[in-house]
Order: C-alpha cells, then sequence, then structure tokens
C-alpha cells in the first residue's frame, strides 16, 4: 500500500470534520478511500463539463419527481410494455446476458445487482421473492422489465412500508412475442 499527502480547501475539510464528528465516517482517510473507488467504479476520470458517462452509458441526473412526471403520461399498459422494451433491448446490447440462462432463479442477482449499480433501488432475491426498495421507476414499469428478462410472471405484493415492494414470481411467462 502507498501513501498519499493531499491538501484540501477549507469547506471540503470542514466537510470531512463534520462527517467524523457526526460518525458517519470513521475518518477522513477512509472517506478519501471511498471517494477514490467510487471515482474509478463510475469511471469518472471520463466525465467532461455537463457529460456524465460510465463506459457506453449515460448518466443523467434528474430528481426522482421529474422521472415519474414522464411515467404519469403513460397508461399502466404503456409503462409495462416500455418495461418490456427496455428489457429486450437491454438482452440485445449487453451479449454477456446471451449467454446466462436467466430463467433460473441463481442468475437473477446478476440482473439485480445491475439495476443497483444504475440506481434503480435495492433489490435482494429470496427464493421466489424479489425485495424492491426505493425504486426509482414505477412498480409498473419493473415488473414489465423483470417479467421480460427473466421470462417469470411476478404478482406485486403492497406492503404499508413506503418504497418497499415485493415481487413474487408466481408462474414461467409465455413468451407473446414469437
Amino acid at each position: 500500500m502507498k501513501s498519499l499527502e493531499v491538501t484540501l480547501d477549507d469547506d471540503v475539510y470542514n466537510f470531512l470534520e463534520f462527517l467524523e464528528r457526526t460518525r458517519f465516517i470513521k475518518n477522513k482517510e477512509e472517506a478519501v478511500q471511498k471517494a477514490m473507488a467510487l471515482f474509478k467504479k463510475l469511471s469518472m476520470h471520463d466525465w467532461l463539463p455537463d457529460i456524465y458517462r460510465i463506459g457506453n452509458n449515460r448518466v443523467l441526473i434528474m430528481d426522482r419527481g421529474m422521472l415519474l412526471d414522464i411515467f404519469e403520461l403513460l397508461t399502466e399498459t404503456e409503462t409495462y410494455r416500455a418495461g418490456q422494451l427496455t428489457a429486450m433491448k437491454r438482452k440485445v446490447m449487453r451479449p454477456e446476458y446471451r449467454d446466462i440462462n436467466l430463467t433460473k432463479q441463481a442468475n437473477w442477482l446478476i440482473v439485480l445487482k445491475e439495476l443497483e449499480n444504475l440506481g434503480w433501488g435495492l433489490f435482494s432475491n429470496v427464493g421466489n421473492e424479489i425485495k424492491v426498495e426505493s425504486s426509482a421507476v414505477p412498480s409498473t414499469y419493473l415488473r414489465g422489465y423483470l417479467e421480460t428478462m427473466f421470462k417469470m410472471e411476478f404478482e406485486e405484493h403492497h406492503t404499508n412500508v413506503e418504497g418497499l415492494t415485493i415481487l413474487i414470481a408466481t408462474e414461467p411467462k409465455l413468451d407473446k412475442w414469437r
């Protein structure tokens, strides 16, 4: 491991002090290491002013309400179909998906982890259930996406916890597109 000395402006240093005092971080070094890991993971070295990219992807930062405004203009059927279309395109654009049998529940985490990394929300899979927390997209869109990716029908279980949705796999989905 190598060492590096860094000079920070007062504002950044005071912010790190605040995070340390409130025990949000263990120490300033940890925060800088985590920030650099994120910088590397997000390919931030490739970011230009006002243009954010991760590989071939673009990062679009917008208020969740703005995104939901777009979905609000769609009917439930159109929202579901948009999710299906996104999944179909994703399968074509990600060649590594061609070699993975996504109908097997053991492989679902590959897609769920990617969605997490892309900021769609937090996903966990236990048996035939997918727990979705803090989803950035409506559940109808997400259901269309996941049903198409996994070729499995999901029933949405509503909870009393805000921002938490449970999708329960019910039966294999018939391929209506062939």
